[in-house]
């Protein structure tokens, strides 16, 4: 099976963010019979910013089946007519995101609540509440040692898309959606179908963005720890032409793309405004020794494979003294150690990794800045600034190295773990490094922001 192709044309539809979810904003139409088939249903539909299409996501589903749906001839019907229907696909997924299952309780609370007040029109006699519940068929299951689970069928429309490097191609379903893959999925709740003492929820699958590929066995996203850290192992790909302007190229640490995880550290958050923009960086101290090696000896292994490859990525050959000046290393002094190390003296702080944390106004952080302490995401952001956070993991990816007026690689935060009780710094303290790190900051946002086109 080949997966759509989107229409430029195509309108953008945006999906329903399941926290938002509002009992209230669905409406169940009149009941509808086929009489041919003997089927009977009720549309849904969800006030959405005028949009009525009831869609939702749900993130981070780890694929467990994927396979063409067999669709039996029914007797008396004839089969010259069952060539022109198309293929169905079903998909069959574990559900791990907390807040598409919360969603789905309340929306089935929602359905039971109308099958009863409608109970004569839907199920032809009358039902109490906890009868309809008895007859709704769960739109999700849920096993005590493997958690929940949903399948659903692909839309005729339905859309896939890939976010990771090992999964470039998705012309082929059967490859694109194999098993422990990891997806986002968007669900789109069409109807409720009624039956004789029964009823179920009606959906179908319109898109799903891979965002993680399977390891063997089960899966588990590639994360580099310092002390796991190999050299040798990093490879960069060829430079690419970005669609809106300027090159980049990505790397790898061992054909995985660099991802690296962090535990038991301490960082701080910086927030910028610049001409009616806001912008934030976490800064983490290389202080440790083995996180300090692997962070060098990454920097070391990117540039030596910059210089080997520069007639490709400069189009001229240059000598590691020619592309000093051109590179951004992916460590940085505060412009005081800068100046120390000019005149050959020792810096008095050790240097600092930069992980852009991507923030909106709509949703903050987007739940990657994480209490550990109950799990939940911290969404008062103000409360995270200029304080030192004991942090008890952080991951974040390389998303690419960008040929800019230098040469810089991006890190982009992707899950922090943080205690909730937190140091403030005095901002005011001359003996204090805060502000030469704020001022660092500063210069660290200024030069990713060139590389922000992706």
């Amino acid at each position: 099976m080949s997966a759509t192709v989107a229409s430029k044309s195509k309108k953008l539809i945006k999906p329903l963010n399941p926290q938002e979810f509002s009992p209230e904003s669905v409406t169940f139409g009149p009941v509808k019979t086929n009489s041919e088939l003997g089927t009977k249903w009720v549309d849904t539909t969800y006030d959405n910013d005028g949009d009525d299409k009831f869609r939702v996501v749900a993130r981070g589903c780890v694929i467990k089946s994927f396979k063409k749906q067999d669709i039996p001839v029914k007797e008396g019907e004839i089969k010259k007519e069952t060539k022109n229907r198309k293929d169905k696909f079903q998909i069959f997924m574990g559900v791990k995101d907390s807040k598409f299952i919360d969603m789905i309780t309340k929306y089935e609370d929602a359905v039971i609540k109308a099958a009863e007040e409608n109970s004569s029109a839907w199920l032809d006699d009358t039902f109490n509440n906890e009868e309809c519940r008895q007859m709704l068929k769960s739109i999700m299951s849920h096993h005590e040692k493997y958690g929940y689970a949903i399948g659903g069928i692909l839309s005729r429309d339905f859309t896939c898309k890939s976010k990771v490097e090992e999964v470039p191609d998705v012309s082929d379903l059967f490859v694109a959606l194999a098993k422990n893959n990891v997806i986002d999925v968007c669900f789109s709740f069409t109807k409720i179908k009624l039956g004789a003492g029964k009823f179920s929820v009606g959906l179908e699958v319109s898109q799903i963005n891979i965002v993680g590929k399977a390891q063997d066995g089960e899966y588990e996203q590639f994360s580099l720890k310092p002390t796991e850290y190999e050299a040798g192992k990093i490879t960069l790909t060829s430079v690419e032409q970005h669609e809106k302007g300027g090159k980049f190229c990505k790397m790898f640490y061992d054909s995985k793309p660099v991802r690296i995880r962090l535990e038991n550290i301490n960082g701080r958050i910086f927030k910028f405004e610049k001409e009616g923009t806001v912008s934030y960086s976490m800064s983490i101290r290389m202080s440790d020794p083995s996180f300090r090696a692997m962070m060098e000896g990454i920097d070391n292994e990117i540039f030596n494979a910059l210089v080997a490859g520069s007639k490709d990525y400069y189009g001229a050959k240059k000598t590691a003294k020619l592309l000093k000046p051109m590179y951004k290393n992916i460590f940085s002094y505060n412009k005081t150690d800068q100046e120390k190390i000019k005149k050959g003296e020792q810096p008095s702080y050790d240097p600092s990794v930069w992980f852009k944390i991507y923030h909106s106004n709509e949703k903050g952080f987007d739940g990657k800045i994480i209490n550990a302490e109950n799990g939940k995401p911290i969404t008062n952001t103000e409360e995270l600034l200029n304080k030192d956070l004991s942090i008890t993991s952080v991951e974040a990816y390389s998303r690419h190295i960008w040929f800019g007026q230098k040469t810089s690689v991006n890190f982009t935060l992707n899950k922090c773990f943080v205690n909730h009780e937190t140091t403030e710094y005095d901002m005011d303290g001359v003996e204090d490094d805060t502000t030469g790190e704020a001022a660092e900051a500063v210069e660290e946002t200024q030069e990713v922001a060139n590389s922000d086109a992706e």
